[in-house]
């Protein structure tokens, strides 16, 4: 697939329109800015005095110093070097030696959201879709439990396949599941439902970078997101969710709730140690596919055919 060979070619892929994990919520303060390469640039994310996430350019406009590296004054962030601050909005409001704010004197400031217990960045001006869901619940419904993963050489999309590669779940991890006979596939997001009287999986791939899923096996329902944000042009850094349904009030509840996400964060991990070595290793192409590959072949297109862009100076 041609189009695809595109994506994998760092000097010519850009990076899609879309949601991306940009870190743990816990990791976003109000009093230190965090630096994250993301995107083939850097970008810096702090909390104003609301307590809502900001993420922006790094980079500050005078010499480019990192403002990473800066501090939060008031809910703004201030660059290290010559102290130019920077308000939400991502204009410079002060600069110590009185001189005009000249008007290019600006840092972009990303659509940002907090869900998950992730925070979220998206790649453009404004959204093209909503932050990324689990299906068949809300956020406030679960007791969670947010991790950042490694990162791979690989851009995201790549390990989000996974989500419709239905072989690899028996192949590599011994799973008994079946392969849907159709799958929905919208603008901006795949999904399918494969449901017996003993077991359901519930699996949505939003943008091309976020494939959660809501699976129940006897009776037990547990909840799963798998997000990759890319580094550059050729690695990406990953990030997972887990979750069950909140227990009642009683603490007998909530520890069974507790014991519950230790159970399925211990699967998810053995899923993740099992596709480590094989994602981390691989040198990706879309080759010789066959009629069991119908899904994989699919997203592979919605892939190519998805929007993308440098990111917004």
């Amino acid at each position: 697939m041609k189009d695809i060979d595109r994506l994998l070619d760092p000097a010519t892929a850009g990076f899609h329109r879309s949601w991306f994990p940009v870190a743990l919520a816990r990791a976003v303060t109000v009093e230190k800015p965090l630096g994250i390469d993301l995107l083939g640039t850097r970008v810096v994310a702090y909390r104003d005095p609301s307590g809502s996430a900001v993420v922006q350019t790094a980079w500050c406009p005078h010499l480019g110093a990192d403002l990473s590296r800066g501090e939060v004054i008031e809910g703004q962030i201030r660059c290290p070097y010559h102290h130019w601050q920077f308000d939400r909005s991502g204009a410079c409001s002060h600069i110590p030696t009185g001189d005009k704010i000249p008007q290019g004197a600006r840092i972009f400031t990303f659509p940002s959201a907090e869900a998950w217990g992730l925070i979220w960045a998206f790649n453009a001006a404004e959204p093209l879709f909503p932050v990324p869901t689990i299906p068949g619940i809300t956020e406030r419904d679960l007791t969670i439990e947010a991790r950042q993963r490694s990162t791979r050489p690989l851009p995201p999309w790549v390990a989000t396949s996974n989500g419709i590669d239905f072989q690899h779940l028996r192949t590599l991890h011994g799973l008994s599941t079946s392969t849907p006979d159709t799958i929905s596939v919208s603008d901006y997001a795949i999904e399918y439902r494969i449901e017996t009287d003993r077991y359901l999986q519930h699996g949505r791939i939003t943008g091309t970078n976020v494939f959660a899923q809501h699976i129940r096996r006897e009776g037990l329902d547990t909840y799963m997101l798998f997000g990759g944000a890319p580094i550059d042009g050729g690695s990406s850094r990953g990030f997972c969710v887990v979750g069950v349904q909140k227990g009642g009030d009683e603490a007998a509840d909530r520890h069974l709730a507790a014991a519950r996400l230790e159970g399925v964060s211990r699967f998810v991990e053995q899923l993740l140690a099992e596709d480590d070595p094989v994602l981390n290793t691989m040198r990706f192409k879309v080759g010789v596919l066959t009629s069991s590959d119908r899904h994989l072949a699919r997203y592979f297109k919605y892939v190519a055919d998805f929007p993308t862009g440098e990111v917004p100076a």
